[in-house]
């Protein structure tokens, strides 16, 4: 039995009219079609019904000839072009915008070095609408991608070239906005085809690029969009995106490095013009402009050469990579200045480039050979030419470059080890990578877990415990940050005649520092609003909640108030009645307080002002519950808070930038008074839970039993075997048997914390007495502090370092300029003795007659004899003097 032959897909002529028509038609300006199967040089139609329908006849017989593809521009062009299918400067009408989809591999495969594309149109679909762009009206289904397409809800007729600039910057936004979202998704995006001449595949003709493959249209909205609407959008979102095809860009250069073995240097931060470059035409960059060709540059890579273009420029093809050869007839298009790249795989800038990053032969050396790092190759060939250590490019280079290169420039500075990047980055993990997706294997490597994350085993202990993690889940926000937030705001509720008694030394205060860490903007605050609904204050307690923090006078002032007390005086009144004489006294009125800072910045700035040692000191004493305030001659300034007699929570949350300053007064002991966590919670479940309901076991527990202040202290106890531990910790110290060098600074309030977090556990679960589970709980959150802390200390250390090596960095380069200036102005000082000289000399000529090089220099001051060869040609080309028979006479041009 025969199997029947294939049948062969042909293009859809409903749908390459509807399509044309819908987007084209009426609209001013002339249609452009093109393929491969008439040179790219296509043919233009008139918008109107008859001008759609031979566009429409003009794109199936390119269709029946088995072109590989068959394309419309993407904008009406202005009028025919001379020759060729012009270009962009005859883009005239935009009815649509649109983004180029790619997925899978078959008829595009990714380079070697780039991100994979998206798995299916799905995929696409996600990445769109995840950029936060509006929703496509429709989309356009290439045969090998899922392409988005917005309409217009009114054509845009381009009236300038600076209109036609500014178009063509917002098209390119819109690439870099998906370039981004896909970043974010693990993949990789064209984000080069925002040019205004862009060919797009017409819906309806078959894609014949690998094996034949048939193209759609499919809806979206099926609305049409304001251009404005758009467009705020794009502006709104092109600055994170860029950043992010940034970050792309370094690692794929990373990625080619560790293939090829070659080592690649990243470009400068900061976008800047090639270092050291001038106007005098004896910069780097310029003698290399002046000195090599494209093909120069190219051919050496494996370049080939490909004939010339219509215009008359050179067209380059790409070598071949693992993947094959080019399908094109060229990669890359040139005349005597400016390159421009079409290829994706190239490791080029893809397509017309900005003024101040086009592709000249310079520039195309520096991307070639040092990943676009112009001041990395600018300073590499120096060292080349000064002899000193230098890639194997710059080394490769010509002695004749070489050699002006010496003439011209100074040695730079020696190379130094730069040093390593910040290390334990938390929060850059945070910030930086994706989020995994879904659909990845879960063999694939994500970003590493964040140091300090309180481990499960400490939530899973206690239902307590997963009970205010799963609180924090339902509003989205960290576990971590809950859980600390409710300790924190515990410590401020429970009776101030609670403490803590261990055996040793006095007894110890619940109250209680919290420092969250993490960026702006990710819900540090929310922590604190969870746990006010978890722990509401009881109706009958005087509590100030969520107070800011100001100066230290103003902690203690917290606790004050005015209350009438009687002198002991009485006043006698009519009838012999007595009243009682009271005055208005200030003195202590409440014993509870919780401070919340939003932003930690603010305490050290205070800290650092005039105010700042009575704060720091301040917060020292609050947190141990030790006396607060002071005494001064006048009563209504007087503050005074006596020890033991109130309870205190302080939460403070700080960007990683922002706490550096506070980890200084370690020496004082204000850092080791924190319990440290971070905002980072990567268990938070993709489904929301629900709100779990207030908390209730600790309301006793906090709550002093019925009884007067001077029955003083209802303590916390403590299992025997935790006080025999502590004792003996506290004996090794007392004893001198622990070397105080040995010791780390920062866990110098180690055993004092972890008391208080056992008690407030233990109160947490409705009890008085630390058990040893209280106890092993306490030492996993205060090992999560510890590690958050270390992790903290290690990212500012690195930041200082880099700071380090940006101000010597910055230094070396003011240096080179500033040698840089010096040579050119002493070129200029040569210059203009050079002239002087020779117009001297032409004098010296006309008045006394011939003259012999020897009459000359004897007649020339010292400090001028050096440039006394330079005079005599530039006085011969002038021709202002004539050298015969060994002596100069005037020549046929007289100086003016």
């Amino acid at each position: 039995m025969t199997q029947a032959p294939p049948v062969e897909l042909v293009a859809d002529q409903q749908l390459v009219h509807a399509s044309l028509a819908y987007h084209f038609q009426d609209v001013p300006g002339l249609l452009s079609i093109c393929s491969d199967k008439d040179g790219w040089a296509g043919r233009r139609f008139t918008t109107d019904e008859a001008g759609i329908e031979a566009a429409t006849q003009y794109a199936l017989k390119l269709d029946s000839r088995s072109a590989k593809g068959v394309y419309a521009q993407v904008t009406t062009l202005r009028e025919r072009p001379a020759e060729g299918r012009g270009g962009k400067e005859l883009a005239h009408g935009l009815t649509f915008l649109w983004a180029d989809g790619d997925f899978g591999d078959v008829g595009h495969k990714p380079g070697l070095d780039d991100l994979p594309h998206p798995l299916d149109a799905d995929h696409v679909r996600e990445i769109v609408a995840a950029s936060g762009l509006p929703e496509p009206s429709g989309w356009w289904l290439s045969g090998g991608g899922y392409n988005p397409i917005w309409v217009l809800a009114e054509p845009y007729i381009i009236s300038s070239d600076d209109d036609r600039a500014a178009v063509e910057q917002f098209t390119m936004g819109l690439q870099a906005v998906l370039g981004g979202s896909a970043y974010s998704h693990g993949c990789s995006w064209d984000t080069q085809i925002g040019n205004l001449d862009r060919l797009m595949r017409i819906p309806g003709t078959v894609n014949r690029k690998a094996e034949p493959r048939a193209t759609a249209s499919l809806p979206g909205t099926g609305e049409p969009i304001d251009l404005a609407v758009i467009r705020e959008a794009v502006q709104r979102l092109e600055p994170d995106a860029r950043a992010l095809l940034e970050k792309a860009a370094a690692e794929k250069r990373d990625r080619h490095a560790a293939r090829t073995g070659r080592a690649t240097v990243p470009p400068p931060s900061a976008r800047r013009s090639a270092f050291p470059r001038s106007g005098s035409g004896t910069s780097v960059f310029d003698i290399l402009a002046t000195e090599l060709t494209f093909r120069d540059v190219l051919e050496p890579e494996g370049w080939t050469y490909r004939g010339t273009a219509a215009d008359g420029r050179e067209k380059w093809l790409r070598p071949a990579g693992a993947e094959g050869a080019a399908d094109s007839d060229y990669s890359l298009v040139c005349d005597d200045h400016v390159a421009v790249n079409w290829s994706e795989r190239s490791d080029l800038p893809v397509g017309q480039q900005p003024a101040g990053r086009k592709l000249t032969v310079p520039t195309l050396w520096a991307h070639i050979h040092y990943g676009g790092n112009e001041r990395e190759a600018a300073l590499d060939v120096l060292r080349a030419a000064f002899g000193q250590d230098a890639q194997a490019p710059a080394r490769a280079l010509s002695a004749a470059v070489l050699g002006r290169v010496r003439q011209h420039g100074h040695p730079p500075a020696q190379r130094r080890d730069t040093p390593p990047p910040p290390t334990d980055d938390i929060w850059a993990d945070f910030d930086e990578h994706p989020e995994p997706d879904p659909a990845e294997d879960d063999a694939v490597e994500g970003p590493a877990t964040p140091a300090g994350l309180i481990p499960e085993e400490f939530y899973a202990a206690r239902p307590e415990l997963q009970h205010i993690r799963q609180a924090g889940h339902s509003r989205s926000r960290s576990g971590d940050v809950a859980l600390l937030s409710v300790l924190t705001r515990l410590s401020s509720l429970v009776s101030h005649r609670i403490r803590a008694d261990t055996g040793i030394a006095g007894y110890a205060s619940l109250n209680l520092f919290g420092g969250i860490i993490g960026p702006s903007g990710i819900g540090k605050s929310t922590g604190v609003e969870v746990a006010d609904r978890l722990m509401p204050a009881p109706p009958n307690l005087d509590f100030r909640d969520g107070l800011p923090l100001g100066s230290g006078e103003g902690l203690a002032e917290v606790f004050m108030g005015i209350v009438e007390e009687e002198t002991g005086e009485v006043r006698r009144g009519r009838g012999g009645t007595e009243t009682p004489v009271t005055v208005n006294v200030r003195k202590q009125v409440r014993h509870n307080a919780f401070f919340y800072v939003d932003e930690g910045a603010t305490i050290t700035r205070l800290m650092k002002e005039r105010s700042g040692s009575t704060l720091g000191e301040t917060l020292r004493s609050a947190a141990v519950g030790q006396t607060l305030g002071q005494t001064n001659a006048s009563k209504d300034t007087s503050r005074y808070i006596p020890s033991g007699s109130y309870s205190l929570g302080l939460l403070v949350g700080f960007q990683p930038e922002t706490v550096a300053p506070l980890f200084e007064e370690v020496a004082e002991g204000t850092p080791q008074r924190f319990v440290w966590v971070q905002v980072i919670d990567p268990s938070i479940p993709d489904v929301q839970p629900a709100w779990p309901g207030e908390l209730h076991a600790w309301r006793d527990a906090a709550a002093a039993p019925s009884g007067d202040e001077a029955s003083r202290f209802v303590l916390v106890s403590f299992d025997e075997s935790i006080k025999a531990e502590l004792r003996a910790a506290d004996l090794a110290k007392v004893r001198g048997l622990v070397n105080p060098a040995e010791m780390n600074q920062f866990d110098s309030q180690a055993p004092v914390m972890r008391v208080k977090l056992a008690s407030l556990l233990a109160i947490l679960a409705g009890r008085r007495h630390v058990n040893v589970e209280d106890w092993q709980l306490a030492l996993m959150l205060w090992q999560a502090s510890c590690a958050t802390r270390d992790a903290i200390l290690a990212y500012s250390a690195a930041q200082r370092r880099l700071e380090q090596e940006k101000r010597t960095t910055a230094r070396i380069e003011e240096e080179v300029r500033v040698d840089h200036a010096k040579q050119l102005a002493e070129d200029a000082r040569t210059d203009r003795a050079v002239e002087r000289l020779a117009l001297r000399l032409a004098v010296r000529v006309r008045d006394k007659g011939p003259q012999t090089r020897r009459e000359i220099r004897d007649s020339t001051a010292g400090r001028d004899k050096r440039y006394l060869p330079d005079a005599y040609a530039y006085a011969v080309l002038r021709e202002w003097v004539v050298e015969e028979e060994k002596r100069f006479v005037p020549g046929p041009v007289p100086p003016s």
